[in-house]
């Protein structure tokens, strides 16, 4: 075992001697720190979705709700599936923006459902953009009374995006860049649901549903925690070796 003790100039381990400078102490240190706090956050974001999908699976085998049962409920209404009758409002669809499918423009529909004196926003899933972005896509009606399924999504209204919706200047469609139902409600005259219903996907529908394609699970952010963790450890390794030489006895 080799015998360790501390000189005025730094540490000898045997024939070697770790001295390393302030300046790139400081500069390892402040990068360190960054590494490993990226490598929790990775693990934080893998717990996350660990319970999202736990959830996911939890709510599936559940009976449809409907939405007074869903509005009786204070605890976090995400994942449920949904029965709801009512009658949709073709004349105010809401297209949400810059959602691409396979590299192809296009949009996702958002169209109001009339269900017991509320108003539900319907995502009946993405339409393509077509070849003149100044033209609304056509978007088929929905006429009668109708039953839909899916399943209830409470979307974040901090989500970012780069310019917020101008509420004050409405054209329907009316083209939006996020979800924010607290905006949305002063446009109809019925009160809104807290949360958005997903469409179960129907490939007679015209509409693509795929609504978890984009979801990174858990384990890819366990193998970024990995790699931050791992520059971390070669971070200080470079760092041991770099500042240590053999002296001479």
């Amino acid at each position: 075992m080799l015998n360790a003790r501390v000189f005025p100039t730094g540490l000898r381990a045997g024939p070697f001697l770790f001295s390393p400078t302030w300046i790139p102490t400081i500069a390892t240190a402040l990068m360190a720190i960054l590494l490993f706090k990226l490598g929790l956050w990775q693990l934080d974001r893998a717990h996350f979705k660990q319970a999202v999908l736990d959830r996911m699976e939890q709510r599936a085998d559940s009976n449809p709700y409907d939405l007074n049962e869903l509005l009786r409920m204070n605890a976090d209404i995400n994942d449920y599936p949904v029965r709801l009758q009512g009658r949709f409002l073709n004349d105010f669809n809401l297209l949400l923006d810059n959602r691409p499918h396979q590299q192809i423009p296009g949009y996702e529909v958002l169209t109001p459902l009339l269900v017991d004196n509320h108003i539900v926003l319907v995502n009946r899933g993405w339409i393509a953009q077509g070849a003149d972005r100044g033209t609304p896509p056509l978007i088929p009606a929905l006429e009668g009374e109708m039953t839909v399924t899916g399943r209830s999504q409470v979307p974040n209204p901090d989500f970012f995006v780069l310019k917020e919706d101008d509420y004050t200047r409405i054209s329907w469609p009316f083209l939006i860049q996020k979800i924010d139902l607290e905006k949305s409600a002063p446009l109809f005259d019925y009160p809104m649901a807290p949360f958005i219903l997903r469409l179960d996907p129907d490939p007679a529908s015209g509409f693509i549903r795929e609504w978890h394609s984009h979801f990174m699970g858990p384990e890819k952010h366990y193998g970024y925690a990995v790699q931050w963790f791992g520059l971390f450890a070669a971070l200080l390794m470079i760092y041991v070796v770099v500042n240590s030489h053999r002296v001479l006895r």
